[in-house]
């Protein structure tokens, strides 16, 4: 099963244990694929350093994990599906070129959506009971 988690929800499960580190946790020991792109990438590293100030070192630590536990995804095609927030199409990309699929969010304007091109939109919550 592929899935795409969002920004917030890496942040999450890199700094509380809570459903987000489960789900994550899960990608680890390879009961999921998790599926990432560039773009994804880029707004962790921004978000980890603006407003959680850590240092650069740190950061690259981040991201390097999750890309050894992820299948690195280069969308191809631009999605304009949330207006609101076009930034997060980059999640819709990914996870439509990825082939996922669910997107695990806590994004209003994602979650909003409920589903894009067949991929559910889930809570980490929701999705571990879905899964189980």
């Amino acid at each position: 099963m592929k899935i795409v988690l969002d920004t917030n929800q890496l942040i999450s499960a890199f700094f509380w244990n809570g459903n987000e580190r489960k789900v994550l946790e899960k990608c680890r020991a390879k009961e999921l694929v998790l599926l990432i792109s560039p773009d994804i990438l880029g707004e962790l590293d921004t978000v980890l350093d603006r407003k959680f100030s850590v240092p650069e070192g740190k950061r690259a630590e981040y991201s390097k994990n999750i890309i050894l536990v992820s299948r690195l995804v280069f969308p191809n095609k631009r999605i304009e599906a949330i207006k609101a927030d076009p930034t997060d199409n980059r999640i819709l990309e990914c996870a439509v070129d990825g082939g996922a699929d669910y997107i695990v969010s806590g994004d209003k304007h994602l979650f909003n959506l409920k589903e894009y091109g067949g991929i559910e939109i889930l809570k980490a919550k929701e999705f571990l009971i879905r899964i189980k």
